[in-house]
């Protein structure tokens, strides 16, 4: 038996990350069917990452997204 963090399937499906400007902070996100999920937040802002709709793993809301960062 093996234990492990990774998850056993899946990792074959590649993953599409987009960095993007949410809420005012920019983020990285998970592209996936049902629409954005956070990943990472890139701030110097403490408050930032103790915001409840800031927190990885969240279904981001359309209509907060501005704009895809280049």
């Amino acid at each position: 038996m093996m234990y492990s963090i990774a998850p056993i399937y899946g990792l074959d499906l590649p993953v599409e990350y987009e960095q993007l400007e949410y809420n005012g902070v920019e983020i990285l996100a998970c592209k996936t069917a049902e629409g954005y999920i956070l990943e990472r937040i890139y701030s110097t802002n403490p408050q930032d990452f103790l915001r409840a709709d800031m927190q990885p793993g969240k279904l981001l809301e359309n209509t907060l997204i501005k704009q895809a960062c280049q």
